[in-house]
C-alpha cells in the first residue's frame, strides 16, 4: 500500500472510530440518564400516589381510591396503574377490589421481599418500562401506617405498579444524537484536511526518496531530495543529500565491486570508511572460500559443525556462542555446540526454543537478530542472567534450500560488540558457504536413511540390521546385557493375497507394522525382515520381558479388524522369543532359534507364542 493511501485509510479510520465512539458513548449516557429519570419519576409518583391513598384513609374516602387511580392514568406518559393489598391489609380490612389482587409474579415478588422491582419492555412496538413499589408500614415521619393497620413496623402491606410509555424518550433521543453526529461528521472531515497538510511534505519526501534510492541502486548518486519543512522531514532529506554527495564522490567508483558481493552488501552511515570495509569483506570471502573448499572434504556433518565452532572461536575470537541445528520438521531446535558457559547443559536462551522452534525470533522470521542496536528484541535471550554483566547477541539463520537449517547466536558485550563492527556481515559470509556443504551431506544421509528403511511400512529393513548389529552388540557384551529376539508372522497371509488381493494384503502389513511400532520402546528396533515376517530386538530386556511384550503384541492384533472392501477381516500371528546370549554365543543362532520357536508355534495351532528350547532343535536343515 503506498504511503499517500496509508494517509487516506488512516485519516478516515480516526475519523470514523471517533465518529463512532462519541456516538456509542452519547446514546449510553443518553439511555442512562432516561432510565434514571424515568425511575426517579416512577417512585415520586408511587409515593404521592401512596400520600394520597393514606389522607383517602384519614378522611374516610378510601372507598374513592379507584377514581384517583383513573386520574393518575390520564397523565400523559403513564399508560397504566394499579395498587395490590398484601395479606396484612386483606386479614385487617377485608380482600379489597379485585383488581387489587397481585397480577402476576413481579407483584408477588414485591410483596414477598419488599424490594422495588422494575423492567423494561417492548409492546406494540412500543418501548414501555414497568417499576413495583412495596409500601411497607413504618411507625416515623408525617404518615404513621401503624395508626390505622395493626402490623408490626416493616411489613409489606401492599405495592403500587406504574407503567410508563418511553416513546417520547426515543423520539428525545434521535433529536439529541442527531446533532453530535453532524457535528462529529465536520470535525471528522476537518480533521482527514489536518492530516492530509500535515502529511503532504512527508508523502512527498518520501516519493522523492524512492526515486533517488532507485537511481542510486542503479548507480547513479546524483540525485538529491527537495527539503520541504523544517522539522524532521526535512533533516532527513538534508541527511539524505548529504550521504547522496559523499556516495557520488566515493562509492561510485566501487559500487560495482560492492554490489558483486550479492547478499553481502549492507547499509552505512557518511562516517563508515566504505573503502576499508569493501576490503575486509573481500578478505573475509577469500577466507570463506578457503574455509568451503575445507569442510567439502570433511567426513560428516559432526566435523563441519567443528569446524564452524574453530571460525568462532578462532577467527573471530569469541568464548560465548551457540549453534542450534533445526530439527524434527523445522518444529524444535538441537544444541550443537554451546561456548562461555560453566555448566555444559546451559544455553544462552530460554530453553523453550528446544521444544518449540517457533518462539525463536531468528528461526521465526528467517532474519537475522540482532540486540547490539535494537536492546531486548528478543525475548527468548537469556544473556543477561548469566551474571556476567550486559550482553548482546547476534543470532543469525544458516539458509538450506529455503529453509532454516541452522542457527548460530554470537554473544558478547557491549565493548566487544564495537570493537567487532561488520561481525555480523562476516559470520554470514561462513554459514552462506558451509551450507551447501551441509545440505549435500544432509542429503546423503537422507538418502542412506532411505536405504535402509522398508518403503511400505517405514520401519528398518534387514539392510540395516545387517549393517547396526555388530555395534549393537558391541555394547550389548561390554554392559553384560541381554536382548530378546522376537520372530513374527502373519498367519496365512498368502490366504489373505489369494481372497483379497495385494492390496489388502498390504494394509494388513501396514497394520500389524504400526502395532509393532507402538509396542516397542524407543531403544528397541522393530525390523520388517521380509515378506509378512517382521523381527524385534529388544536391548536390555530379560527373558519374563521379552514373553510379556510378545503377548500383548499377539494379542493386540488378534483383537484387531481390518476394514476391507470385501467386509471386515481377522487375523492372528505367531511369534517365535529367543534369547541372546542365553541361547547362543552367535546373534544370527539366536535369530535361528527364534525363526524355529516361531515354526513350533505354527505347527502347533498359530495364534500363539513360543519361547525356544534346546528340544526343539532336531535337524537344522529341516528348517
Amino acid at each position: 500500500m503506498k504511503l499517500k493511501q496509508k494517509r487516506y485509510l488512516f485519516s478516515g479510520i480516526i475519523s470514523t472510530v471517533l465518529i463512532v465512539l462519541l456516538s456509542v458513548v452519547t446514546i449510553q449516557s443518553f439511555s442512562f440518564f432516561s432510565k434514571e429519570t424515568i425511575r426517579e419519576q416512577g417512585r415520586m409518583a408511587a409515593e404521592l400516589l401512596r400520600i394520597s391513598l393514606t389522607e383517602q384513609m384519614l378522611s374516610g374516602v378510601i372507598d374513592q381510591r379507584e377514581n384517583l387511580l383513573m386520574r393518575l392514568r390520564a397523565i400523559p406518559g403513564i399508560t397504566a396503574v394499579h395498587v395490590v393489598r398484601g395479606d396484612p391489609v386483606n386479614k385487617q380490612f377485608g380482600p379489597g377490589l379485585n383488581s387489587e389482587k397481585p397480577r402476576d409474579e413481579m407483584d408477588r415478588l414485591v410483596l414477598a421481599t419488599g424490594k422495588w422491582q422494575e423492567r423494561f419492555f417492548t409492546e406494540n412496538n412500543e418501548p414501555m418500562y414497568r417499576i413495583t413499589i412495596p409500601y411497607i408500614a413504618t411507625g416515623t415521619g408525617t404518615l404513621n401506617c401503624l395508626q390505622c393497620h395493626d402490623v408490626p413496623e416493616g411489613t409489606v402491606n401492599g405495592a403500587v405498579t406504574l407503567t410508563f410509555s418511553l416513546d417520547h424518550l426515543k423520539q428525545a433521543e434521535w433529536m439529541s444524537i442527531t446533532p453530535i453526529v453532524v457535528l462529529l461528521l465536520i470535525f471528522g472531515l476537518c480533521l482527514a484536511y489536518f492530516l492530509k497538510r500535515l502529511f503532504a511534505p512527508m508523502v512527498a519526501t518520501a516519493e522523492n526518496l524512492k526515486e533517488v534510492v532507485l537511481e542510486a541502486t542503479a548507480g547513479n548518486f546524483s540525485g538529491r531530495i527537495e527539503s520541504k519543512t523544517t522539522d524532521e522531514i526535512g533533516e532527513i532529506a538534508d541527511s539524505t543529500n548529504l550521504l547522496l554527495e559523499t556516495l557520488d564522490q566515493s562509492m561510485g567508483k566501487i559500487s560495482s565491486k560492492i554490489q558483486s558481493l550479492g547478499n553481502q552488501t549492507r547499509s552505512f552511515d557518511k562516517n563508515t570508511n566504505l573503502l576499508a570495509h569493501t576490503v575486509n569483506v573481500v578478505e573475509e570471502m577469500v577466507g570463506a572460500t578457503r574455509f568451503k573448499q575445507t569442510v567439502e572434504n570433511d567426513l560428516n556433518i559432526e566435523e563441519i559443525y567443528s569446524r564452524i565452532k574453530s571460525v568462532v572461536t578462532d577467527h573471530f575470537e569469541l568464548t560465548n556462542f551457540s549453534f542450534y541445528e533445526v530439527t524434527d520438521n523445522e518444529r524444535a531446535l538441537n544444541s550443537i555446540f554451546v561456548g562461555g558457559l560453566k555448566n555444559p547443559a546451559d544455553l544462552w536462551c530460554d530453553p523453550d526454543i528446544m521444544v518449540n522452534a517457533e518462539a525463536c525470533r531468528c528461526k521465526r522470521t528467517a532474519a537475522d537478530v540482532s540486540s547490539i542496536d535494537h536492546d531486548n528484541i528478543c525475548p527468548r535471550f537469556a544473556g543477561n542472567s548469566k551474571d556476567m554483566g550486559k550482553m548482546v547477541h547476534v543470532c543469525m539463520p544458516m539458509m538450506l534450500s529455503g529453509h532454516i537449517g541452522g542457527i548460530l547466536q554470537l554473544v558478547m558485550s557491549e565493548e566487544g560488540a564495537k570493537s567487532r563492527p561488520g561481525i555480523e556481515q562476516m559470520a554470514q559470509i561462513y554459514l552462506n558457504q558451509a551450507a551447501p556443504v551441509i545440505e549435500a551431506r544432509q542429503l546423503m544421509q537422507s538418502l542412506k536413511e532411505t536405504a535402509m528403511r522398508d518403503p511400505m511400512t517405514g520401519l528398518y529393513n534387514r539392510r540395516f540390521l545387517e549393517d547396526y548389529i555388530d555395534s549393537m552388540l558391541a555394547g550389548l557384551v561390554r554392559q553384560k546385557a541381554s536382548m530378546g529376539i522376537l520372530m513374527c508372522d502373519v498367519d496365512f497371509f498368502k490366504k489373505v493375497n489369494d481372497d483379497y488381493g495385494h492390496d489388502v494384503g498390504d494394509e494388513v502389513i501396514k497394520g500389524l507394522s504400526n502395532i509393532l511400532a507402538k509396542a516397542v520402546r524407543d531403544a528397541d528396533l522393530a525390523i520388517r525382515y521380509g515378506g509378512e515376517e517382521f523381527i524385534l530386538l529388544l536391548p536390555h530386556t530379560d527373558e519374563d520381558g521379552a514373553m510379556l511384550l510378545a503377548e500383548r503384541i499377539r494379542a493386540e492384533l488378534d483383537d484387531f479388524t481390518f476394514q476391507t472392501p470385501m467386509g471386515p477381516l481377522k487375523k492372528t500371528l505367531s511369534i517365535g522369543v529367543s534369547m541372546f546370549p542365553d541361547d547362543g554365543e552367535g546373534f544370527w543362532e539366536c535369530v535361528k532359534y527364534s525363526d524355529i520357536a516361531l515354526y513350533k508355534a505354527k505347527e502347533g495351532g498359530r495364534n500363539k507364542v513360543l519361547r525356544f528350547h534346546k528340544d526343539m532343535w532336531l535337524d537344522q536343515d529341516e528348517y
